[in-house]
Order: structure tokens, then C-alpha cells, then sequence
């Protein structure tokens, strides 16, 4: 399974996501916010999925995703969003972004693209 990195600024979401991909056989590393995404990338966490929140206070998981791709990393990423339409405003067209998920996370659904976005990983290795 995958090593998921999720980023929220909510606890219960955290912890609500962990306990759901966990269950699935994922492992996961959390965060509270963007600068927290980037603190565990540079200290040598290589998530296969990033699951974050596009608005969280210090820095968003959209600046984060930012940073992250100006260093080459092509990460599958997932933007969480309150917003039921990925032309929103928090829905960049620079980035490549694998897909949005909305709040309320449907977790069947999530699991699938997850699924979707890691079976060809295995392959290669």
C-alpha cells in the first residue's frame, strides 16, 4: 500500500483520514499545515500521494504544493477542497494536480483515486 502524506488544519480530519486510510493499509504522515508538508519532505519522508487542504493558516496546501513542484518533485497530488467546483478559486491552473476531493470527504470514493493514482507504482519497482 501507499504512503500517504495528509495535510489539514482540523484534528478531526487528521485524524478521521489516518484512521480511514490506515484501515485501507496505508501508511500516513500527518500535518497541520503547508510548512509542516515541507518540513517533512526535506527531512527525508517521500510520501507517494499528498493529500492536502487547499486553505490552512501559515501556509496553504496550495503554496505548499507550489514549492514542492519548483524543486521537480511530480508527486501525485490531491487538492481537498470546501468548494464543490475545481474552478474555484482555490483550484490553480499551474500545478499538476491529480484531483480534488470534497468536504465531506467521501472516503469510498478517495480510497478509489488513491487506489488509482499508486497501482502503477509497484510496477516499476
Amino acid at each position: 500500500m501507499a504512503m500517504i502524506l495528509v495535510a489539514d488544519d482540523s484534528e478531526t480530519i487528521l485524524l478521521l483520514m489516518r484512521t480511514r486510510l490506515e484501515m485501507a493499509g496505508h501508511t500516513v504522515a500527518t500535518a497541520a499545515d503547508g510548512q509542516e508538508v515541507l518540513d517533512h519532505i526535506s527531512g527525508g519522508v517521500e510520501p507517494e500521494v499528498l493529500l492536502l487542504d487547499a486553505m490552512m493558516p501559515r501556509k496553504s496546501g496550495i503554496d505548499a504544493l507550489r514549492e514542492i513542484r519548483a524543486t521537480g518533485n511530480d508527486v501525485p497530488a490531491l487538492i481537498v477542497s470546501a468548494h464543490q467546483n475545481p474552478g474555484d478559486a482555490d483550484a490553480p491552473t499551474d500545478l499538476e494536480i491529480s484531483g480534488y476531493i470534497t468536504k465531506p470527504i467521501d472516503f469510498d470514493r478517495l480510497l478509489e483515486t488513491i487506489t488509482g493514482l499508486t497501482s502503477g507504482s509497484a510496477a516499476g519497482t
